[in-house]
């Protein structure tokens, strides 16, 4: 397609640099962001990706400047990275939404005014789809770091030398009780455990379908077919869910009501007598 001279694509295609500059003095100066100094640099290869997926969107027929439409589409991607990027480098929403808002202004001054309208209702989609990742980003951001937090804190102990032991808690991510169970399992093979216990009455959802899939990809392990578990403080339904899992599994799987009545029975198995003092 040939470009037409001082019309808005050919500004974008060929005097990038020039909206670049407008961008930046306008987002300087913007009092939507976060009263604090910045340097338009830090977001300037971002805003260049932006101008150069808008450059090859405007080429398109007017009618095809909506948001979902194909000729959009890479402009949707862009600012959608766009967002997600400013959340991980710490910025704000209002940092987002005044990055947004500052490109139009700045697209805006190289459009002809019959342009004005389109342009500003594109650039109102694209405000909403910026804050969208941004706060996907940062939602998933908050959630590896309760992952990693969890994963690091959920006892995995030895009661005893040959008795080990975990407690589960919280909502935990399918690859968090991985690690967890992983860790676990070196314990058992590691001790040559005769009884595992496992305590249950912390998760949130011990029948939620993380949790289950979890528990059959561990009990399908060999070494656990020597092993009775002893499971800690299920409510039936979930007591239902793990036994018919052990069943499959050829996992030995016993309800316990109490942490101290589970010790005793894995004391038993493990053939440790306990010696009080006087």
């Amino acid at each position: 397609m040939e470009l037409v001279p001082n019309s808005l694509p050919h500004a974008l295609r060929h005097r990038g640099e020039a909206v670049l500059a407008s961008w930046a003095h306008r987002f300087e100066r913007s009092p939507l962001r976060m009263p604090r100094p910045i340097d338009p640099r830090q977001h300037g290869a971002t805003v260049a990706g932006l101008i150069e997926a808008l450059g090859e969107a405007t080429m398109s027929p007017a009618s095809e400047l909506r948001p979902g439409a194909s000729a959009v589409r890479e402009l949707e991607k862009v600012t959608t990275f766009a967002g997600a990027g400013m959340s991980a480098a710490g910025a704000s929403g209002y940092d987002v939404a005044a990055l947004v808002v500052a490109l139009r202004d700045a697209v805006l001054e190289f459009a002809s005014a019959d342009e004005h309208a389109r342009v500003a209702e594109l650039f109102e989609w694209l405000v909403v789809l910026a804050l969208d990742a941004f706060a996907s980003a940062g939602v998933m951001a908050a959630r590896e770091r309760w992952d990693a937090q969890l994963e690091a804190g959920i006892p995995v102990l030895l009661v005893t030398p040959d008795v080990p032991a975990v407690i589960l808690l919280g909502a935990p991510s399918s690859s968090t009780i991985d690690g967890v169970l992983g860790r676990v399992m070196l314990l058992v093979v590691r001790t040559g455990a005769r009884a595992l216990l496992v305590d249950i009455a912390g998760l949130a959802d011990a029948r939620a379908p993380i949790v289950l899939e979890a528990i059959d990809r561990f009990f399908a392990q060999p070494r656990l077919a020597k092993v009775e578990l002893l499971l800690i403080g299920a409510a039936d339904d979930a007591a239902k869910a793990w036994l018919q899992i052990g069943a499959r599994r050829g996992v030995t799987v016993r309800p316990i009501d109490r942490f101290d009545e589970a010790v005793a029975i894995a004391l038993d198995r493990a053939g440790t007598v306990l010696v009080r003092r006087p």
